[in-house]
């Protein structure tokens, strides 16, 4: 049976081999005509990759950062760039939305894959961009609408949060170690003389985790008030009486992110006075 199959095998091969040879123009023929529409196809998908740089380049500098809602989720526009090879590309869009959790409102990144449309001239305005991101599910948010305010500064309002909880475990372990030193201080000729520094240290840290505490609670309580507002139906929502102005200052994380650093500076400053002095 292997030798019948063989056999089979070997007269297919010469039949196809005499095929070729019979008519060689043909067969050349139909190998050019099949790479010259490759070629043409590939080129055609070269100049289309161009366009859609150029569409994401635009897209990129006039969305990013705009406040966007998608399936009943605020948020905004972090980048929209092309990815893929030439032949296979599809635009990115990068989102950090505020979703709902049991512990409460989270700052979420998310990734869509978007295929563009065949004809690409639809694409090419900034309100065709946005019709073509409002069919695959992402809204664009008015800039002066309150739903924008509002998200923008509930993100201000994540963004602390997150850093809050940061700067306090870090403030922690600063303290622990201030705290053991200090314990050890007593008694230790070496480390006596440094004592009073360890203790302004401590009550540095503790000054910083007050601070810290508070704003961490504001922001958690302000981001809770926002994420209720927006999760309100929007028809619903022009009849609120919800004032935004005064409820939340930017400015406020600036002013932390310096206090914060100067108490670290502080630590490395006490660190050098504590360590023991052997000269």
């Amino acid at each position: 049976m292997a030798q019948d199959n063989s056999g089979a095998l070997v007269g297919c091969g010469l039949l196809l081999a005499w095929l070729v040879l019979a008519f060689w123009p043909l067969v050349l023929l139909t190998l050019v005509v099949v790479l010259v529409a490759g070629l043409v196809l590939y080129a055609i998908a070269l100049v289309r990759f161009a366009d859609l740089r150029q569409i994401a380049a635009a897209a990129q500098r006039r969305f990013k950062g705009e406040v966007c809602v998608v399936e009943g989720c605020y948020g905004v526009v972090r980048d929209l760039v092309l990815e893929g090879p030439a032949t296979d590309p599809h635009l990115c869009l990068s989102l950090d939305l505020l979703e709902s959790a049991a512990s409460g409102p989270l700052l979420c990144s998310q990734q869509q894959q978007l295929n563009p449309p065949a004809q690409l001239a639809g694409l090419r305005s900034n309100s065709g961009l946005a019709r073509f991101l409002e069919s695959r599910g992402i809204t664009l948010v008015a800039e002066l609408s309150v739903e924008a305010r509002a998200t923008r500064a509930a993100l201000d309002c994540a963004r602390e949060r997150s850093w809050s909880q940061e700067a306090l475990a870090t403030l922690q372990q600063l303290r622990r170690s201030a705290a053991t030193t200090l314990a050890k201080a007593s008694g230790n000729e070496l480390l006596e003389p440094s004592i009073p520094q360890l203790q302004q240290a401590l009550a540095a840290f503790s000054d910083e985790e007050r601070k810290l505490q508070q704003a961490l609670t504001e922001a958690t309580t302000m981001l809770a008030k926002l994420h209720d507002f927006l999760s309100v139906p929007a028809g619903l929502r022009p009849i609120l009486s919800f004032d935004l102005d005064g409820l939340f200052d930017p400015q406020r994380l600036q002013a932390l992110e310096q206090s914060f650093a100067e108490v670290v500076q502080l630590n490395e400053a006490f660190r050098d006075l504590s360590r023991p002095r052997f000269d």
